[in-house]
């Protein structure tokens, strides 16, 4: 399920794994960068921590690096982080550019945890990027929770 209005990325996955499960492999950092394909020196994720990471994504993202900055982790229900997001090809300097809001919610489901990830805050990006990188990230949230569904269909 998708919805968009150049604000808001929502998208909803059934994952049939427990809660737990799918918790861990979202905060487990050696487990996010599995499925999430990046690399980081950092051994865990905890609330206020600025992590670097390197994106080992085939494309665009390949070998960039970007920071995510977690705001909040309440166990087994919300994981939440800001970042800048998107590929900046023009290499300018984003520092001063809000940043967007990245909040995974889980939920019991019938066999298994449902997953809602939104992504809001494209409308306060420099106005000659929001259109670019809400679209590269549409794209890309569909990729990441197909990709965390497959990790935990192998490994749950």
């Amino acid at each position: 399920m998708v919805a968009s209005d150049l604000k808001k990325i929502e998208r909803k996955t059934m994952i049939r794994a427990p809660r737990s499960r799918v918790w861990r492999a979202l905060t487990d950092v050696g487990e996010f960068c599995v499925w999430f394909r990046a690399e980081t020196a950092e051994k865990a994720f905890r609330p206020g921590a600025a992590v670097n990471m390197l994106s080992t994504y085939e494309g665009s993202c390949y070998r960039m690096k970007f920071t995510i900055h977690i705001v909040d982790m309440v166990p087994e229900e919300r994981f939440s982080w800001r970042w800048h997001p998107g590929t900046n090809p023009s290499g300018e300097d984003l520092s001063g550019e809000p940043m967007t809001l990245v909040e995974f919610h889980l939920e019991d489901a019938e066999g298994g945890t449902l997953v809602t990830v939104t992504e809001t805050g494209f409308d306060l990006l420099l106005q000659d990027r929001q259109a670019r990188v809400f679209g590269e990230n549409e794209g890309g949230w569909q990729a990441q929770m197909a990709s965390l569904e497959q990790y935990l269909g192998q490994r749950a």
